[in-house]
């Protein structure tokens, strides 16, 4: 390659219908880490505040691309005089990132930058690039897919629902829904543009809030009955590995189900979906509204100059685009809503339904349990669906719990079904919230559980009862009891959906031994582990109530937990309490668990024959 000075050299890696190109990214190994320079057009150059493009960008909040045309935000001129070009000295806002091998980030510098060098990609070209050796540029993109890797490593590694299998086509976006990557995009290019992008607007979040600056923030909460990312993703992991094209799309609905839109704010409250403290949309001001704001932010603090906006009027810009964009949601929802309906209408009356693609299908499938129909044929092609495993979840549940007539020997197997996979009750409970509140779910409102320790029984044996709330009234799931929370609470939701769905209750109660009073005062068995003895103590009611606390310190690749694990015991009217260390949670617990069941065991013993034992 051409000599170059790496902070004015990048690559622009888009589609190949982009026109308006606004960053460009380029990495250096530096040691064993990487120095990565990220480039943004300086659209805020070009975009005069309060001028008419301003306005016309602030009203329509961001380019709209369909098929048959693009609407800019801002005006075609001022597009092409902002977009970064090949051949042409341009002005940036540069990021310029150096990290250790792990990426972690070592230092940020933000500031006015310029692009001298630059060279123009597709995704796939980037991709195929990135694996050729004769290609020039390939040794800077072996590198920054390598960068793109460890930086996706290190934020699920974090905990975040990042999730790419570019042989499906799903990919996870920042919001943890999962989407289809157009056929362009199937490739390792895509993921270089992401996580350099991500990268870039976290450490110009992180930078703001050091400095102590508002800006528009973009935060996201997780619905509260999403469930654990971390659980997610192992789910995503598993299909990917089985190819499971219909498990993929099960998923993505549910995941869509429980997923809230992230929102703008001028502070923080941090971004789930992704799994950072602080987030930001800086990356693309010709297609984006808040980026150009935040640019002019950022500009205006590195020339030393306060902000050009008040956090009044960032609130408001906030509050206008949050609106907007739901406005033009609702708005798109809408219309393939009534576009479906028309075409649904069609499909019911012509009851040719094994010839319909799913997504036809469940169009009409709907349209027919919501008005308690029953074309001819359609309850059978719902059973074959069912038995070649396409039924997906939101159709499975609107069968289940609305369907009537013809539907009702499909809704009787069904039941026996969940009965053999109780886990998929929790989801059909939130089917039939949304139903009855018309938009999300909220745990701290719509669901309540009660999940707790029964110690009227030998063995650890836990009680579970789920409440769900909406208009103004209550449903209450029976109490069930099971050898573990998770299964507890399954049987639960299980009960309570049959009930809803006016079916037998199939849910099930473990196998349970009242507790005599003599078994209190029982050892547990020497061979059983120590963090299983200290639970059956707790069950039996010898220590309470039982805490298991966990900390974590130390750098992300030789983490340290620590365990602390606290009761009080009866027998001896004394707190007993543990601690343990170890490289993962169950280490440490195991840890915390030796010490306390030698604590328990002594006044168990001290009780029964009235002087301390030996430990």
């Amino acid at each position: 390659m051409v000599d170059h000075n790496p902070a004015e050299t990048g690559i622009m890696i888009d589609a190949a219908t982009t026109v308006d190109r606004d960053d460009a990214v380029w990495i250096e190994p530096h040691g064993d880490g990487f120095d990565v320079w990220i480039h943004i057009a300086r659209v805020a150059d070009h975009v005069e505040t309060g001028g008419r493009a301003d306005t016309e960008a602030h009203s329509r909040v961001h380019t709209r691309y369909r098929p048959e045309h693009t609407r800019h935000m801002l005006p075609a001129p001022v597009v092409a005089a902002a977009s970064l070009e090949p051949g042409r000295e341009n002005e940036t806002f540069a990021v310029h990132l150096r990290l250790d091998h792990t990426g972690q980030v070592l230092s940020a510098d933000l500031g006015p930058g310029r692009l001298t060098t630059s060279w123009i990609m597709t995704h796939g070209e980037a991709a195929t690039a990135a694996n050729d050796p004769a290609h020039p540029l390939h040794g800077t993109l072996a590198l920054a897919l390598r960068f793109a890797q460890t930086m996706l490593a290190a934020r699920r590694n974090a905990g975040a629902l990042a999730f790419y299998d570019l042989l499906s086509g799903f990919a996870t976006n920042e919001e943890g829904q999962l989407v289809r990557l157009d056929s362009a995009e199937r490739n390792s290019g895509y993921i270089i543009v992401q996580e350099f992008m991500i990268a870039a607007n976290a450490q110009i979040a992180a930078w703001a809030v050091r400095e102590d600056l508002p800006i528009l923030f973009r935060n996201h909460r997780l619905a509260a009955v999403a469930g654990d990312p971390a659980e997610l993703r192992a789910e995503l992991d598993s299909i990917a590995a089985a190819g499971d094209g219909t498990a993929f799309e099960m998923l993505r609905t549910r995941m869509r189900m429980v997923a809230r839109a992230a929102t703008y704010a001028p502070t923080v409250h941090g971004h789930h979906g992704l799994q950072l403290p602080a987030y930001t949309h800086a990356t693309s001001p010709i297609r984006r509204y808040p980026d150009l704001i935040v640019q002019r932010i950022l500009l205006a603090a590195a020339l030393g100059r306060p902000s050009p906006y008040p956090i009044e009027e960032l609130d408001a810009i906030a509050a206008h685009v949050n609106e907007r964009v739901e406005e033009e949601r609702r708005a798109k929802a809408e219309y393939f809503k009534q576009k479906a309906h028309e075409q649904t209408a069609k499909h019911a009356e012509a009851a040719d339904f094994t010839a319909l693609p799913y997504k036809q299908f469940a169009r009409v499938l709907q349209f027919a349990v919501e008005r308690g129909e029953n074309p001819v044929g359609l309850a059978a092609d719902t059973a074959r669906r069912l038995d070649a495993r396409e039924l997906q979840l939101r159709e499975f549940a609107s069968v289940y719990l609305y369907g009537r007539g013809e539907f009702e020997p499909l809704r009787e197997r069904m039941n026996r079904m969940l009965a053999d996979e109780p886990q998929q009750a929790q989801s059909i409970v939130n089917v039939y919230l949304q139903d009855r509140l018309g938009g999300p779910v909220s745990n701290e409102t719509n669901v309540l559980w009660t999940v707790e320790d029964a110690p009227g029984f030998e063995g650890p044996l836990f009680s579970a009862q789920v409440s769900i709330r909406y208009n103004g009234e209550q449903v209450d799931s029976p109490k069930r009891l099971q050898r573990n929370k998770k299964e507890a609470r399954n049987q639960a939701a299980l009960a309570l959906v049959a009930a809803l769905a006016g079916l037998p209750d199939p849910s099930a109660d473990a196998a349970a031994k009242p507790r005599t009073e003599a078994a209190k005062k029982l050892l547990v068995d020497a061979g059983v582990n120590p963090a299983e003895a200290v639970q059956i103590y707790a069950a039996r009611g010898v220590v309470k109530p039982l805490t298991w606390d966990f900390s974590v310190d130390g750098p992300s690749h030789e983490r340290v937990f620590t365990c602390r694990a606290e009761g009080w015991m009866p027998v001896s009217g004394e707190q007993v309490a543990a601690e343990g260390k170890g490289p993962t949670k169950q280490v440490a617990k195991t840890n915390a668990a030796l010490e306390l069941r030698v604590q328990i065991e002594v006044a168990l013993a001290l009780g029964q024959t009235g002087r301390r034992a030996d430990a």
